[in-house]
């Protein structure tokens, strides 16, 4: 199947774990195992293991059905082609209700039991929380604070790499956008929404949490969706999605953009009805904000490349 789920939750049986922990996976089979085994090895909260894979074909997909088999990971899902890291995102967040969500890349390892606790302790009542991160901090960046050792920042947005919300949090905010293709600006995107909510990001120092690994063959095939021209149309959807969210013309909620349709052997996905009504309003507008938001596309595209 290209759905399927474990009968168990990992870390006993619970109705609801505490931790929704989402993989992405788009081939690097051998950097995907070090992230799923390393989750295995040193996470201790009850959690749902929940991966996504974006059309592998390197070997990854047996290596992942064979990990369902084994009971290792609790959900699975397999696209027939590649729906980009906020579709799958969502739909690994889908596949089990929980108390937090956390989206994991698969080039992240996780080098200590604490390293969950150590984001989840963010979220305590009244600390108006939106989203907390692992992140390479700058040598020179000053922390906002200290907590025991680790250095702590507020941050416009949070990377999505490791990345941990809260079941209150999506209840307000939804879902990452899917505006922005295969490879965009969904982090940057949910972490505006997480301001204008009224609530912080943290960024929290990675060093001795979790190590970022490379692979230089696989960053090489992915150039052309880094291109500037690709960075250049991702900013500008960014750019007047967040224009639209600060004026009303959209919601701070994002609802799902494509809609999981499991077949016998692999899952494809339909255009959500909803957000087909959302663009016929959308669109009337998105000429007039581009055109507004040019200036400060340029601008910040100079920054980032």
């Amino acid at each position: 199947m290209l759905f399927a789920s474990s009968p168990r939750t990992s870390g006993g049986m619970m109705q609801r774990p505490l931790v929704n922990i989402t993989v992405v996976t788009h081939n690097r089979l051998a950097l995907t195992r070090r992230t799923i085994e390393s989750v295995l090895r040193h996470t201790r909260e009850p959690h749902s293991l929940c991966v996504v894979d974006n059309a592998s074909d390197d070997g990854t997909r047996a290596y992942l059905r064979e990990l369902l088999a084994q009971g290792r990971i609790q959900h699975l899902t397999l696209f027939e082609k590649n729906m980009g890291v906020a579709c799958a995102c969502n739909t690994g967040w889908a596949a089990a209700d929980a108390e937090f969500f956390l989206k994991l890349d698969n080039d992240m390892e996780v080098l200590h039991n604490g390293w969950l606790t150590n984001l989840t302790q963010f979220f305590k009542p009244g600390a108006n929380v939106g989203a907390v991160a692992y992140k390479v901090i700058a040598d020179n960046a000053v922390p906002s604070l200290y907590v025991g050792p680790t250095a702590v920042f507020e941050v416009e947005f949070c990377g999505g790499a490791c990345l941990l919300t809260s079941r209150a949090v999506r209840a307000q905010l939804g879902n990452f956008c899917e505006d922005y293709g295969v490879y965009g600006e969904e982090d940057s995107d949910f972490g505006v929404r997480v301001g204008m909510s009224g609530r912080m990001n943290i960024a929290v120092d990675g060093a001795g949490h979790v190590l970022h690994n490379a692979d230089q063959s696989y960053d090489s095939r992915m150039l052309p969706l880094k291109s500037r021209l690709a960075r250049k149309r991702n900013i500008e959807q960014f750019q007047a999605n967040v224009h639209a969210y600060d004026t009303g013309l959209r919601p701070l909620r994002v609802g799902r953009r494509f809609l999981p349709v499991h077949g016998a052997h692999l899952t494809s996905c339909a255009l959500c009805e909803s957000y087909k009504l959302e663009a016929l309003v959308w669109n009337r507008f998105r000429k007039v904000i581009c055109f507004a938001t040019q200036d400060i596309v340029s601008d910040h595209l100079s920054q980032c490349l």
